[in-house]
């Protein structure tokens, strides 16, 4: 097997990528996506706006680069000590589901706004959501409650994962639009009890 080498090159252009992101993404959260123009990402980097280039396409990638790098946050809760919090689902996967909502309303308005786009992004190019941590934990995590009779086995751990993740998204993105009149809001804790109590079995 082949061991690809990764060059002294390869980490520092990364990492100028990861920093131009960073920079972006508290532009935007602090200025709004729309007042913030690629130039003012290059100042505020103090890199010629010909490195921003370099990496993305323009400022609509960059935006959509940052919200892939929040959907793959990693997320291990739910991948330890499985088999104890299986045995009390509801709790665990509530707290999981209502971390990830704040992951996204934390990042800011922008991100949360494009949710819908970037996990349709991930799955147009890569036809599944197993590159994100919190899809992939909670699919494990179901299967575990499913296998010792804590979670609902009328449908498959699969079409749970994918219904519950939908219901993220939707928060998130509602989320990004109700803010404007009530800035304190979280959905999660109104509308993710009644829905998780729909699947389980404690």
């Amino acid at each position: 097997m082949t061991v690809k080498h990764i060059t002294k090159r390869q980490l520092q252009t990364e990492a100028n990528r990861q920093y131009i992101m960073n920079v972006a993404q508290n532009l935007f959260s602090h200025n709004g996506y729309e007042k913030t123009s690629m130039k003012e990402i290059s100042t505020a980097a103090k890199l010629p706006i010909g490195s921003l280039y370099y990496h993305f396409k323009n400022k609509e990638d960059l935006l959509l680069q940052i919200c892939i790098s929040i959907a793959r946050t990693p997320m291990p809760n739910l991948s330890q000590d499985v088999v104890q919090k299986a045995r009390k689902p509801y709790q665990h996967l509530f707290k999981e589901i209502d971390m990830y909502g704040d992951l996204w309303a934390n990042a800011g308005e922008a991100f949360a706004y494009n949710v819908y786009r970037t996990f349709e992004y991930i799955y147009d190019t890569e036809h599944s959501y197993l590159s994100i941590d919190f899809y992939n934990n909670m699919l494990n995590f179901i299967k575990v409650a499913q296998s010792i009779g804590t979670f609902d086995d009328t449908i498959s751990a699969e079409e749970a994962t994918e219904y519950l993740f939908m219901i993220i998204r939707t928060l998130i993105y509602e989320w990004s639009q109700t803010r404007h009149h009530h800035k304190d809001i979280w959905l999660c804790g109104k509308y993710l009890p009644r829905i998780l109590k729909t699947f389980v079995k404690e």
